[in-house]
C-alpha cells in the first residue's frame, strides 16, 4: 500500500504509486512535459449522452500529460431527494464523469458557483471528484482541505494545483475551519488582498513547491475595479483585461513558486504575460459554456469564443506556449426556456460546447488573443489556425 494525496487529501491506494516527487525529478528528465489549459467548464449534462458527436469532437483538443479546467458548477445528487432546482449551476454527478472522459485529469473546484447547493454541494461535489480519482483543488471539508494543493502524478514528475475564487462568492460560502466551503482570497476596499488569505495562499504554494515539480495557481476571479454586472452589461473595456491589483498579486504568487497561473471569471478571453519565464493566463474563457439562455448578462458574441492553450516544459524551462482557437455553439437542440435559469432541458445539455474555429473566426479570435496580451509585452504569432507566444531567447 501507498499514500496518494489528491486535492490535498490522504487516501491509501493498492497501486504502486507515490505521489511525491522527488526534488529534481522533472528537470532531469529528456522528455518535455505538456501541459493543456482550457476556458472553465460549465458543464450541465453528460455531453456523451445528449451528443456524442460532439464528443468525438472535443476530446482530441484535450491531449497532454496534464489537462485542466475549472469545474464551473456544483454536483447535486437526486438520491438524497436534491433537486436542481435546488440551486442555480447545478450538475448532475454524470458531468464530472464526462470531463475525465474527454481526457481531463486536473480540476479546480474553487468559483462563486461551488457554493451553489451550499455544503451538500461541496461535500457531493468532492465525494465524486475522490471517485473519479480527478486531481483538484479549491474546496474542501475546512479551510486548510481548501487551501492545500491537489497533486497529479505523470509518468514526467509531479503537478500541483493550488486554487482559489475572488469576487461573488455567496456569505457563508467560505471555508472555515469547522465548515466547508471554498478557499477564497478575499478582496478588500481599495483591491487589496486580505492580508490573512493572501498568506494562507502564498504558502501553500511555497509548500507546493517542495512536494511538486510544477505548480500550477488557478483563481476564478470576479473583482474588478467596477461591479462585475457593470462591465459585463455595459461591455465596459474593463471587461477585457485584469484589474492592477490581479496583475501585482499574480507576480506575488510566481515570486513564491507558481509556474502556471491560468484563470478565469470575466469570461472573456484576456491576455498572456510572461513574468519571469512563467507565463500567466489572466483569463481563458470558457471552454464548455452551458449557461442558462436567461442569463443574459453572458450574451455577448465574444462570451462564445476562446481558446486552448498548450505548454510545454523542459524540465523547469518554458518552452512553448502555443493556442488552438475555439467557438461554442450558442443554439441547444430542442426549444429554448427564456425565462426559467433553472431549467435544464434538451437545449441547455446540447449548448456551448467547443469546436474548432477556422479561417477568419479563427484569425480574429489569435488576433484579438495578441492585441490583449501586446500591454504585458507578450509577442503572440498568429499562424494561419493557430497561434504561438515567441519566447525571449526562442523557442
Amino acid at each position: 500500500m501507498s499514500t496518494i494525496l489528491t486535492g490535498g487529501r490522504l487516501a491509501l491506494a493498492a497501486a504502486g504509486l507515490v505521489v511525491f516527487a522527488l526534488p529534481g525529478t522533472l528537470s532531469a528528465q529528456s522528455t518535455a512535459l505538456s501541459i493543456t489549459l482550457t476556458g472553465q467548464s460549465m458543464i450541465r449534462s453528460d455531453i456523451r449522452v445528449h451528443t456524442p458527436s460532439a464528443a468525438s469532437t472535443i476530446a482530441p483538443l484535450l491531449k497532454g500529460d496534464v489537462v485542466f479546467t475549472n469545474f464551473e458548477a456544483t454536483i447535486v445528487d437526486e438520491r438524497k431527494g436534491q433537486s436542481h432546482m435546488d440551486g442555480r449551476f447545478l450538475s448532475p454527478p454524470e458531468a464530472l464523469d464526462t470531463l475525465k472522459a474527454l481526457g481531463f485529469n486536473l480540476v479546480s473546484l474553487a468559483n462563486n458557483h461551488a457554493w451553489d447547493l451550499k455544503v451538500p454541494g461541496i461535500q457531493n461535489t468532492l465525494r465524486e471528484a475522490g471517485r473519479l480519482n480527478l486531481a483538484h483543488a479549491g474546496t474542501g471539508n475546512t479551510v486548510a482541505e481548501a487551501a492545500a494543493a491537489g497533486y497529479l502524478r505523470t509518468p514526467k514528475g509531479t503537478v500541483a494545483l493550488v486554487a482559489m475564487a475572488s469576487g461573488l462568492v455567496a456569505e457563508g460560502g467560505s471555508a472555515t475551519a469547522s465548515r466547508p466551503g471554498v478557499n477564497e482570497l478575499r478582496v478588500e476596499p481599495g483591491n487589496k488582498p486580505n492580508e490573512e488569505d493572501a498568506q494562507r495562499i502564498l504558502q501553500s504554494i511555497r509548500d507546493a513547491k517542495k512536494r511538486a515539480d510544477l505548480v500550477i495557481v488557478y483563481e476564478h476571479n470576479h473583482v474588478f475595479d467596477k461591479p462585475f454586472r457593470t462591465i459585463m452589461l455595459e461591455e465596459l473595456p474593463e471587461r477585457l483585461a485584469p484589474p492592477e491589483w490581479l496583475k501585482k498579486w499574480t507576480h506575488a504568487e510566481v515570486d513564491a513558486g507558481a509556474d502556471i497561473i491560468v484563470m478565469h471569471g470575466a469570461p472573456l478571453l484576456h491576455g498572456v504575460e510572461i513574468y519571469h519565464g512563467r507565463p500567466i493566463f489572466f483569463d481563458l474563457g470558457n471552454f464548455i459554456f452551458q449557461a442558462p439562455p436567461v442569463d443574459i448578462l453572458l450574451d455577448e458574441p465574444i462570451v462564445w469564443e476562446s481558446v486552448v492553450a498548450y505548454a510545454e516544459f523542459q524540465g523547469k524551462t518554458l518552452k512553448s506556449v502555443k493556442f488552438r482557437p475555439i467557438a461554442q455553439n450558442k443554439i441547444g437542440q430542442g426549444q429554448a426556456d427564456t425565462q426559467d435559469e433553472h431549467t435544464n432541458n434538451l437545449f441547455l445539455q446540447t449548448r456551448g460546447l467547443p469546436s474548432l474555429a477556422t479561417g477568419e473566426q479563427a484569425q480574429y479570435i489569435l488576433e484579438r488573443l495578441a492585441e490583449l496580451s501586446r500591454p504585458f509585452g507578450t509577442t503572440v504569432e498568429v499562424k494561419g489556425d493557430t497561434a504561438e507566444i515567441r519566447l525571449k531567447g526562442g523557442n
